[in-house]
């Protein structure tokens, strides 16, 4: 089970739903449960989404790893070069197959893990899918394919027996300049505000008890 959302979130997100995936690091196979969370008060926008991954959305992935990585002698920081990128890329696998296009990995960095281990920060250009009819009922400017610019954030780092994987995805601003009346809270909506949840989210989970 994936760790409880911090107290400072619990009443303003609620679960959205669970996906599944499974990759391979070195010897080990991976199976990946990942648990969705979206805002209990949706913006507006939030209802014409096309994905059953919301475009306001937090995650957290609960990782299963056969064999274990102690039973064949590897420690996860030994391991988290190859880890890292392959959290990243079963992430975009998943959410490619909701219907979620993933143009770029902008930015990868580095930061201090809430078990104080270094890990590693992924930020995705993405678009999400729109519903049919939405540019026929908004202004809304998607591309030719119903899409709107979206970001996701992947963080991954090695705890004391795996790895841990949260993040989240916000609209991007540069999506959302031709908005109805209705929307127009949506529009004012502050990136750097939901960018800064996902960090609250990562920054207290706690998978000590991993093992």
């Amino acid at each position: 089970m994936p760790p409880s959302l911090p107290e400072s979130l619990a009443d303003s997100w609620q679960r959205a739903g669970t996906k599944h995936g499974e990759s391979t690091v070195l010897i080990a196979s991976i199976n990946a449960e990942t648990t969705l969370y979206e805002p209990t008060e949706p913006t507006a926008l939030a209802a014409y989404g096309a994905s059953a991954i919301p475009l306001h959305s937090l995650f957290v992935v609960d990782l299963s790893i056969s064999p274990p990585l102690s039973a064949v002698g590897i420690a996860p920081e030994a391991a988290f070069s190859k880890a890292a990128p392959k959290a990243r890329d079963q992430f975009i696998d998943t959410v490619e197959s909701e219907g979620i296009r993933v143009e770029d990995t902008r930015e990868t960095l580095a930061f201090e893990a809430p078990n104080d281990t270094e890990g590693r920060w992924y930020v995705l250009e993405t678009t999400h899918p729109l519903s049919d009819d939405v540019q026929a009922e908004t202004n809304i400017e998607a591309d030719a394919n119903g899409h709107v610019p979206a970001e996701a954030h992947v963080a991954v780092w090695p705890t004391n027996s795996s790895f841990a994987v949260a993040g989240g995805t916000l609209p991007r601003p540069d999506g959302l300049e031709s908005l109805p009346d209705d929307l127009a809270a949506e529009q004012a909506a502050d990136p750097e505000a939901a960018r800064d949840t996902i960090s609250t989210l990562i920054q207290a989970l706690d998978f000590a008890s991993d093992d």
